[in-house]
């Protein structure tokens, strides 16, 4: 004889594996959907360059950090800085002009983030971009340490304290733990589910068409033309994360300035 108690935890257990087995199956159908996709971005340094000075130089909000903070419900603090995407002054001597560096997640192939993540809540998705589960994050922030580009946030206060608008596609976080940019993946898969040329906010926000977003898997995207034609450079490349942010650069000075 099957007691009550035991019968209901088999049915429990049955209908368990059930929902399971159906979400396995949908989710090969999107790792599948996803395996076609390699997202990289392209920044032409020059023209950020113009823009921020256009704007007045260091410290400037140029668009695309503005857009991006407002889209991706980043607040703004008095006391910690949040914004996913920070400009960096690079000069190669003392008395060189200064040029502009928008500097956010890599999106390395080979994340440090993820290989330290103790509760894997960060991971790669097979179309490159690095995200963050934030059912998952403890907020331990080893991510923050391991990563290289100090492009990795850690929310300190309630979040809704700072928001004046809110995006309700995009995530709204819970303060304590880790975010990053996410080329706006909430964004990419609904337009590439729409069928359309997906962007992330920032690309559409620049006035300056400095940032050049697409799939390197199609050899007819801009980006893949580009890398085919023009010579860029990725930030820190000894350390072999081999970035999929790639900056296009006309000075060879620059270029050994910056391999440190």
């Amino acid at each position: 004889m099957v007691s009550r108690r035991k019968f209901l935890l088999l049915t429990m257990a049955g209908a368990t594996a059930i929902a399971t087995g159906k979400a396995l199956e949908l989710g090969e159908k999107k790792e599948s959907e996803l395996s076609k996709y390699e997202w990289a971005m392209i920044i032409d340094v020059e023209k950020c360059t113009e823009c921020i000075k256009s704007r007045g130089g260091l410290g400037a909000r140029p668009p695309c950090v503005e857009e991006c903070a407002k889209a991706n419900n980043v607040p703004r603090s008095d006391k910690y800085d949040y914004d996913l995407i920070r400009i960096y002054e690079v000069k190669a001597t003392e008395d060189a002009e200064a040029l502009y560096f928008p500097v956010m997640c890599q999106e390395c192939e080979h994340p440090g983030c993820v290989q330290v993540c103790l509760t894997k809540a960060s991971y790669k998705r097979e179309d490159g971009i690095v995200v963050v589960d934030l059912h998952r994050c403890i907020g331990c922030r080893y991510c923050m340490i391991a990563c290289p580009y100090n492009a990795r946030r850690f929310l300190w206060e309630p979040p809704e304290e700072h928001l004046t608008v809110v995006n309700p596609e995009a995530p709204i976080r819970k303060h304590g733990v880790v975010m990053k940019c996410e080329f706006c993946v909430w964004k990419i898969d609904r337009e590439r589910a729409e069928g359309k040329d997906p962007k992330p906010v920032c690309v559409e926000a620049c006035p300056y068409n400095a940032l050049i977003f697409g799939n390197l898997k199609d050899p007819n995207s801009e980006v893949s033309k580009i890398l085919r034609t023009s010579k860029v450079i990725t930030l820190r490349p000894n350390l072999g994360t081999n970035p999929k942010v790639k900056y296009a650069l006309s000075s060879d000075v620059i270029k050994e300035a910056l391999k440190g």
